[in-house]
C-alpha cells in the first residue's frame, strides 16, 4: 500500500484548480457558490459548537457567561445544579452551603436591581474568599460571612444570623455596585472594582478567581447547553 499524503491548500488555489481542469468556462461562477455554501456551513457549525461549550447559547451572554433569567424555572434549576456539581467537588462545606441558596439570591439580587450575577462568578468568589474553609474558626466561617463582605482587614467583622443571609448581602453588593452600566462579570475578572473604583478584596486576586470561574464554567457546559429558549430581555 502505497504512503498516505496530506496536503494542505488554500481555498483560492482550491477554486483555481476547480475552475481550471474540473468546471471549465462557468467554473468562477460555480466554484464561488461553492466555497459560499461551505463558509456558511462553517460558520453554522462553529456557531453550533460554542452553543455546545458554553461560550455562545440561545441566552444572552454576561462577557463570557451565560446570562440567565432566575425568574425562569428552568434558569434557576440550571443555575442550582451547576453550583450544587462545583460545591460536591470541594473537600470541605462546613456553613452547609447549597445550590438553591445562591440561586434565591441571585433571583432576589436580580428583581431587586436588575442585574445578574453568574454562578461562575459567585462560586470563584465563595472559594477565594474562604467560603469553604476547612477550618471553623476562619472569618468566613465563624462570622457566617461566607464572602467575607465588610471583614476588613483592620479586623472588623460582619457577622450574619445566617448563612443565606450572608450570602444575600453578597448577591446585592455585586448586584449594585459592581454590574453598574454596561460592566460585565468578565469585565470584573480582569479589574475586580466597584463603581467607585474601590477594589473588592485588597490582595489583586482577579487571576484565581478567573481561574476558578473557569472551572465552574466547564462544569456547566452541558447544563447551559441544554437550554434553549430566545433571548432574555434582562435590563
Amino acid at each position: 500500500m502505497g504512503k498516505k499524503i496530506k496536503l494542505t491548500i488554500s481555498e483560492q488555489d482550491f477554486a483555481d484548480l476547480l475552475v481550471r481542469n474540473v468546471f471549465g468556462g462557468k467554473g468562477e461562477d460555480i466554484v464561488g457558490k461553492l466555497l459560499g455554501d461551505l463558509k456558511k456551513e462553517k460558520s453554522s457549525d462553529n456557531e453550533y459548537e460554542a452553543s455546545s461549550t458554553g461560550t455562545k447559547s440561545s441566552t444572552n451572554t454576561a462577557g463570557e457567561f451565560a446570562q440567565l433569567d432566575m425568574n425562569n424555572p428552568e434558569d434557576f434549576d440550571a443555575y442550582e445544579k451547576v453550583a450544587d456539581k462545583f460545591i460536591s467537588s470541594r473537600s470541605s462545606n462546613l456553613l452547609g452551603i447549597k445550590g438553591s441558596m445562591l440561586a434565591d439570591a441571585a433571583k432576589n439580587a436580580q428583581n431587586k436591581f436588575g442585574k445578574y450575577v453568574p454562578v461562575e462568578l459567585s462560586l470563584a468568589q465563595l472559594a477565594a474568599e474562604g467560603g469553604f474553609s476547612k477550618d471553623p474558626n476562619s472569618r468566613p466561617i465563624r462570622t457566617k460571612n461566607p464572602y467575607n463582605v465588610g471583614n476588613t482587614d483592620s479586623g472588623k467583622n460582619v457577622f450574619h444570623s445566617s448563612v443565606q443571609s450572608g450570602i444575600q448581602r453578597y448577591y446585592d453588593l455585586i448586584a449594585k455596585d459592581y454590574l453598574v452600566g454596561d460592566k460585565t462579570a468578565s469585565d470584573l475578572l480582569d479589574n475586580f472594582v466597584n463603581k467607585n473604583g474601590l477594589r473588592y478584596a485588597t490582595a489583586k486576586y482577579e487571576g484565581p478567581v478567573s481561574q476558578i470561574a473557569n472551572q465552574v464554567k466547564n462544569m456547566g457546559q452541558l447544563i447551559f447547553a441544554s437550554l434553549k429558549k430566545p433571548d432574555s430581555n434582562l435590563t
